[in-house]
């Protein structure tokens, strides 16, 4: 979810709301890769698609850009400082053209532009087994075209080297959103439950979502990259209430996905 933000080394992000769950990347240079990755066709659905998508991060001298799928963000923290902070501008991907009929009843989501915020804090321990911890936050809106108010999370995350090669990292994390976003993505609408056969329901403001993560990343030659990650999301209180989770869909969304990275 920076929402997310950052993701695991190339895994795709969908209409699921990976893009939403944040996932932090080791340090790394210049890179511009592709991933594919498995996830499911809406946030509480069970049913599954492939994506792909593009990754680019490219560090100057000031600020660090990166570019996951359809997130974007800016690092602003000073060089060498623990502080992190920046804008982040992104796409949620909405609810259309779904395979389970019931739920492609539902009045659909237009994919909508997102921008927000983040701030964050990472420890770097060089000595001995070297390891890096990163704790952040954001916060993320769309300013009505399909929700009001906002989202966001908290998360960290560590890394730390297997081999020379080989980097391995884990994180957890827990989102919340206001009740308008609550009740667009995960609400029934009296409309919709004509249309649907579902009772209708009003989806409270609050928490969202846990998850967690394992990623690695090999280096496979001077210039080149593989990642491979899985994410674990598990939707709670109203997320997990709804009649589009406990009649059609999980309140478990699993992704995982592997890519490619040439640096530069």
């Amino acid at each position: 979810m920076r929402n997310l933000i950052r993701i695991l080394f190339c895994v795709c992000m969908s209409a699921a709301g990976l893009a939403h769950a944040a996932i932090d990347l080791p340090d790394l240079p210049n890179l511009a890769g592709v991933g594919v990755g498995v996830t499911t066709q809406c946030t509480g659905c069970k049913d599954t698609l492939v994506g792909v998508m593009p990754a680019l991060e490219y560090h100057s001298e000031h600020y660090t850009l990166e570019w996951y799928g359809p997130v974007a963000q800016l690092d602003l923290g000073a060089p060498g400082s623990s502080f992190r902070w920046g804008p982040v501008l992104g796409i949620r991907l909405g609810r259309s053209d779904l395979d389970d009929p019931v739920l492609d009843a539902l009045p659909g989501i237009h994919n909508t532009m997102e921008g927000g915020a983040f701030v964050g804090y990472e420890y770097l321990h060089a000595g001995g087994v070297p390891y890096r911890v990163r704790l952040y936050t954001y916060v993320m809106t769309n300013a009505g075209q399909e929700y009001t108010g906002a989202r966001g999370s908290v998360y960290g995350s560590v890394w730390l080297p297997a081999s020379p090669r080989i980097l391995l990292g884990a994180g957890l994390g827990y989102g919340w959103g206001s009740h308008s976003f609550m009740n667009t993505y995960y609400g029934v609408s009296s409309a919709g439950a004509a249309a649907s056969g579902l009772p209708a329901f009003d989806a409270h403001g609050g928490s969202q979502q846990v998850y967690g993560w394992l990623g690695a990343v090999v280096r496979v030659a001077p210039k080149w990259f593989v990642g491979v990650g899985v994410i674990e999301q598990r939707l709670i209180a109203a997320a997990a209430d709804t009649p589009i989770v406990t009649q059609r869909g999980t309140p478990n969304q699993l992704t995982y996905g592997a890519g490619v990275g040439y640096s530069f």
